[in-house]
């Protein structure tokens, strides 16, 4: 895939989106992963070649304590390279109220404490855009909307530029980066990028410990899961491609991940806007 086209492509419609509708403002929460990073190096490419535009770009990192030192650090560092207003916010103990108050009546688990956090963020990015005459950023991408690895109401919002590409495309684009674009060490952007690219990929809400594979498909690589998604999406009535799996990654990872896909069809029934993936993969 050209990346540069995947990037400029990423820029300009999301420029377009907020021309046409009239929008100001990009908000976006850090988490400190590589989605987020990904999503500001965008939004802070549309503020700097639209300076007729005005248009503002706010990151706020919105922490709580299952979220490690280094997310943190690495969502901190990713605000000053990128955004051009930013302040953490640590949600803590609101959720901690909220906690309470759902555990009133049934008792939580630890999917239900992580969405209580996730949607305690999205409260607060909301409402930022909502005064600031903006959009919230929409970080997730093709794996997660195919594995319904995100909480409904919580870190889905409005426009998702990396909607189209599969995780492992995201690790290739950040790469393309941090490698082609930013190239100076000493730039807070390459800095930024290549901290997103090292850190392991976690939910940022303690649903489980040993990152995202330890829930998705242990002991794999975002690539192998995208390859078993991407297989069934396009074969899944040849039996031939379908035994390559099993043979590759193991039948019972396989099931794995796609009862993830089909548990999930659900929460695909009202998605973000996203850019059209067939606009750069030609």
């Amino acid at each position: 895939m050209d990346y540069k086209k995947v990037f400029e492509t990423m820029v300009s419609q999301t420029a377009k989106y907020l021309t046409d509708n009239h929008l100001k403002t990009m908000v976006l929460g850090f988490s400190g992963g590589i989605d987020s990073t990904v999503t500001a190096a965008i939004c802070r490419e549309v503020v700097q070649r639209h300076p007729e535009q005005a248009f503002k770009f706010i990151g706020v990192s919105l922490p709580c304590t299952s979220n490690s030192i280094e997310e943190n650090d690495s969502a901190s560092l990713a605000m000053r390279a990128f955004a051009t207003e930013h302040w953490v916010e640590n949600l803590q103990a609101q959720y901690l109220l909220m906690k309470a108050t759902c555990e009133q009546h049934v008792p939580s688990t630890p999917i239900s404490q992580g969405n209580i956090k996730a949607r305690l963020r999205m409260i607060y990015l909301y409402n930022l855009a909502s005064v600031t005459g903006g959009l919230v950023m929409d970080t997730d991408n093709l794996t997660e909307h195919n594995l319904g690895f995100w909480t409904i109401h919580g870190d889905v919002a409005d426009y998702n530029p990396i909607g189209g590409l599969w995780k492992h495309e995201v690790y290739q684009l950040c790469k393309y980066l941090f490698t082609e674009c930013y190239t100076d060490a000493a730039d807070l952007r390459h800095q930024a990028l290549r901290a997103a690219y090292d850190i392991m990929p976690t939910d940022g809400n303690g649903v489980a410990a040993g990152g995202d594979m330890a829930q998705i498909a242990p002991g794999h690589t975002y690539e192998e899961v995208d390859d078993i998604l991407d297989t069934y999406l396009k074969h899944a009535d040849d039996e031939q491609q379908m035994k390559r799996l099993s043979d590759a990654y193991g039948a019972e990872t396989v099931e794995r991940v796609l009862s993830r896909h089909r548990g999930s069809a659900y929460k695909r029934k009202r998605m973000p806007l996203v850019i059209d993936r067939s606009l750069y993969d030609c």
